[in-house]
C-alpha cells in the first residue's frame, strides 16, 4: 500500500483516476482527514484528503513516482506500507488488473 494526503478532494480524485487508469494501483480509498504538523517554523492544521492505494510491489516505484509527478504539493507525503498478508482471492483479483 502506498498512503499520500492531497489538499482537497477534486485533487485527490483526480490523481486517484489517473493513477487507475494507468493501473499503478488497483483502488485508491479516499479519506476527509485533519492534519497537524510543522511547516515552514509554525503548527498548521488543515483540512486533507487521505488515500490509500492498494498495489503490487512491482508497481510501487512507478506509483510512487506518478505521485510526486502529479501532486501539487511542494513535498508530498509518501508512505509505503509492505502488507505481510493478503488474501488469496484478492492477490488474485489485484494481479489480474495490473499484471
Amino acid at each position: 500500500m502506498v498512503i499520500t494526503t492531497y489538499e482537497n478532494e477534486s485533487e485527490a480524485d483526480k490523481i486517484a483516476k489517473i493513477i487507475i487508469e494507468k493501473k499503478l494501483a488497483v483502488c485508491a480509498t479516499r479519506f476527509q482527514t485533519k492534519s497537524t504538523y510543522h511547516w515552514k517554523g509554525q503548527v498548521e492544521i488543515a483540512d486533507e484528503y487521505l488515500v490509500i492505494f492498494k498495489t503490487l510491489e512491482l508497481k510501487t516505484e512507478a506509483l510512487k513516482d506518478e505521485i510526486l509527478k502529479t501532486h501539487s504539493y511542494k513535498i508530498p507525503e509518501i508512505l509505503e506500507i509492505d502488507l505481510n498478508s493478503v488474501n488469496d482471492s484478492y492477490l488474485e483479483w489485484m494481479k489480474g488488473n495490473l499484471i
